[in-house]
């Protein structure tokens, strides 16, 4: 008999102390690469070679390479400047928000098929289960992971499908709160590169009230969720 699935209110501290130190260890090695390996300028410098292969390849780099860890920022801040004159800024913002939602696909399935199997013979060293699956709570877990300051796209992407929230609320929300600060810096990339530069500051200035208001509801929600069983 399957276990009936579970809410993020119904997990034990047991449970986040674990998950908390397992996403530790991860993001201190993939800082360690980055240090060590300069991941960070490699992947850069790949974005900034898409840009000259053209639309084709780049939308499609932007949906493939962030699953392996390539900063999804990277593409967002090239396809303004470079792709809106030509194709348009609505266009841009389609083509990206469309690379997205396959890149959260592709994380998706990875995630349920090579991660959340290594995730549990790790944790049941610990006596620590998975939830068998998000309930009620999946959409504001959703919300929750995304808005946390820190962990990159890919991880939280990962870290969502090893969670088995459903697809949904996964996708949805997902691409919710990524649309308005990817609509904002295309078209604050296409301004600046016409030399627009009230429509430049009108940008950034959208980007940083987007960020306010995300991170004042990401509060809401640690508070409501504060009281957790032991």
């Amino acid at each position: 008999m399957k276990p009936d699935p579970v809410t993020p209110r119904s997990w034990t501290r047991t449970q986040l102390v674990a998950g908390g130190v397992g996403a530790a260890a991860v993001l201190g090695l993939a800082a360690w690469g980055v240090r060590e390996w300069g991941w960070s300028e490699a992947c850069n410098r790949v974005v900034l070679g898409l840009r000259d292969a053209g639309p084709l390849p780049f939308f499609a780099a932007m949906a493939v390479l962030p699953a392996a860890g390539f900063p999804l920022l990277a593409f967002t801040l090239a396809a303004g400047p470079v792709f809106a004159p030509s194709l348009g800024a609505l266009a841009v913002v389609l083509y990206s928000l469309v690379a997205i939602a396959c890149n959260l696909l592709i994380t998706y399935w990875l995630s349920q098929r090579a991660l959340r199997p290594l995730a549990e013979r790790l944790l049941r060293r610990f006596a620590v289960r998975l939830p068998a699956g998000i309930g009620a709570g999946a959409w504001e877990l959703t919300l929750l992971v995304r808005l946390t300051p820190g962990p990159p796209f890919w991880a939280q992407s990962y870290l969502l499908g090893v969670l088995r929230v459903p697809l949904v609320p996964y996708l949805v929300v997902s691409s919710a709160v990524l649309a308005g600060f990817v609509t904002a810096l295309v078209y604050g990339g296409q301004a600046l590169v016409q030399g627009r530069g009230k429509m430049a500051l009108t940008a950034a200035a959208v980007v940083g009230v987007l960020a306010a208001a995300l991170q004042f509801l990401r509060k809401q929600l640690a508070r409501r969720n504060a009281h957790l069983p032991s």
